[in-house]
């Protein structure tokens, strides 16, 4: 690879990615310049004239020559300046117009990852992560393994919440129960609802404080699990063919800079570094990373940077950053100290990921992907009559604070609630159901559960638990190994081992099989089952139907073991 001496024009236009912005043709020298411009128009010829027969300069050629020769030309006055030949037309200010003209109530439209990257580190999406059950479980358990002094912040907001809800509960009851008093109680005033806008605040508080911190970590771990294992397979080169023309810039996007310089300029960077950003070497170097950043860069993840770089520690982040040319790319940079003999930062070493094509399919993150769904559907009108449905229902307070609950308080609930009402037997529901009058809200709700206790009873009868005693959880081609049992099939051994190995018998039959693990399709056969107690094998069938993930493709396998009667 040829090497660079210099920093002049040479080694920007070295660069494939800068050759489109400053590749002109060569100029004329100044005199031949100067001889070939257009002369003014004298009395006695007339504009046309002089239009059709004047070469026509190329703007490139000038803005070329400008930078060679600095065109001394341009600077001096003209000596036509003045002259009756020039008028200038007297039209609207909309004559010179060539674009429509820009309305400043509307902003600029957005580039489509610059508002992925808004909805992505939004606080709704962290709703989203948040009112899900699944999707709170999986935050949750990251801040207890990454981030475990941020557990008092979540939790922190929960509690807010929790003491939102019950205020709003205890409005439903005013505005339901005690502001409608019976006949016997005189009323000279209303209760009315209670009005807590510093609690409001809190939850606001609370709820951006995850947004502005917890969220991008989360979201940096979902994307740093899944770059690693890709740039794994594209150190191996096992890369599937899917990825082919996308990986050349992995593994090889670096830039190394000098904490003990003024603004920690970049040092070295790779070639890699100059296609990706579309910077020249020239440009680069001597200069602070701060100039991929652009208008949608969050200037929180600008600020934890820098706080790790001053605390010389590691940090990673995902964050979105410019192109020479202005177009945005989503990076994965991953910043890292180092260190001599004695522990002094000498150095901080950059390595950079365009992970935008992950970003734009969600992140594998099902938060997101539901968030931009219902987005999308909400700008194509699409359920509007369930939504004018859903405001006239009111909501149920209590189940929203229900939703609250800690183990500790669903634990007391349990024990102790109700303890007031004594439950009513369903005969007795049965034979007073035609002669009770309006039943109160507690019994309401207790015969509600107990309506729902039987509805579920007849649904999960004949569930996989009673249906498919034995079955198995295979890992998709070309693993095939079995991850999960039922409890009559788990022996020892087992977990682990190949699905393969425990098939016996006919060697087509482990080939048809194969085959059908292979292309993705559901199988059933009549198969020896091999044990370690059993090598002959035991007379068997299995189906197996694949599982697909949101990509299509299979992410494990079901396996049913039926006896072979």
């Amino acid at each position: 690879m040829e090497r660079y001496t210099c920093f002049d024009t040479d080694s920007l236009r070295s660069y494939t990615s800068t050759v489109a912005l400053d590749d002109y043709p060569p100029s004329n020298p100044p005199g031949e310049l100067i001889t070939s411009f257009p002369r003014p128009p004298s009395g006695t010829r007339n504009l046309n004239s002089v239009a059709a027969n004047s070469p026509r300069a190329s703007i490139k050629t000038f803005r070329r020559n400008y930078m060679v020769h600095e065109l001394p030309l341009l600077q001096e006055p003209n000596p036509w300046d003045g002259s009756d030949q020039f008028h200038p037309v007297q039209e609207a200010d909309c004559s010179y117009d060539l674009l429509v003209p820009f309305d400043d109530s509307c902003e600029a439209p957005l580039h489509s990852l610059e508002r992925l990257a808004d909805i992505m580190f939004s606080p709704e999406h962290m709703l989203s992560i948040l009112n899900n059950p699944r999707y709170l479980a999986r935050f949750r358990e990251f801040l207890l393994e990454e981030r475990p002094r941020s557990l008092e912040l979540l939790t922190y907001y929960l509690n807010t919440c929790k003491a939102l809800k019950a205020i709003e509960y205890a409005n439903a009851l005013v505005r339901c129960a005690v502001d409608l008093p019976p006949q016997a109680i005189t009323v000279t005033e209303q209760v009315g609802e209670t009005c807590t806008p510093a609690l409001q605040r809190r939850v606001h508080e609370a709820l951006q404080a995850l947004t502005d911190e917890e969220l991008p970590a989360f979201i940096t771990s979902r994307c740093i699990g899944i770059t690693s294992r890709v740039v794994e397979e594209r150190v191996r080169g096992t890369l599937p063919r899917k990825f082919q023309g996308t990986s050349d810039a992995l593994a090889e996007v670096f830039c190394l800079t000098d904490p003990s310089r003024r603004d920690n300029p970049i040092v070295f960077a790779s070639e890699e570094f100059h296609r990706t950003t579309q910077y020249g070497m020239d440009y680069v170097l001597g200069r602070n990373c701060r100039f991929l950043q652009g208008p949608k860069t969050n200037p929180n993840s600008v600020r934890r940077i820098k706080e790790a770089i001053e605390a010389g520690r590691h940090h990673s982040e995902l964050f979105l950053n410019y192109r020479r040319d202005g177009s945005p790319f989503m990076n994965l940079l991953q910043c890292a100290p180092l260190c001599d003999s004695q522990g002094t930062v000498r150095y901080f070493i950059g390595a950079q990921i365009d992970v935008s094509g992950l970003a734009m399919e969600g992140a594998q993150m099902d938060s997101l992907c539901a968030l931009l769904d219902r987005q999308r559907n909400s700008e194509a009108g699409a359920g509007v009559e369930d939504a004018e449905m859903k405001e006239d229902v009111r909501p149920d307070e209590f189940r929203e604070l229900s939703e609250l609950f800690s183990p500790r308080e669903l634990n007391v609930v349990h024990q102790v609630g109700g303890n007031l009402f004594k439950p009513i037997p369903a005969v007795f529901d049965r034979n007073w159901k035609g002669h009770s009058r309006t039943w109160s809200t507690a019994d309401t709700v207790e015969m509600e559960a107990i309506r729902e206790r039987d509805i579920k009873t007849a649904l999960f009868r004949g569930s996989l638990t009673g249906v498919y005693e034995n079955y198995l959880l295979v890992r998709p081609y070309p693993s095939l190994r079995i991850l999960f049992t039922s409890p009559a099939l788990q022996i020892p051994g087992i977990l682990q081992s190949s699905f393969l190995t425990r098939i016996g018998g006919n060697p087509s039959i482990r080939e048809e099989l194969l085959d059908a693990f292979m292309a993705g399709r559901s199988v059933t056969a009549r198969i020896k089952w091999v044990t370690r107690f059993n090598p002959q094998g035991r007379d068997r069938w299995v189906h197996c139907t694949p599982l697909l993930a949101s990509n299509g493709d299979v992410g494990v396998w079901m396996v049913v073991v039926v006896d072979d009667d």
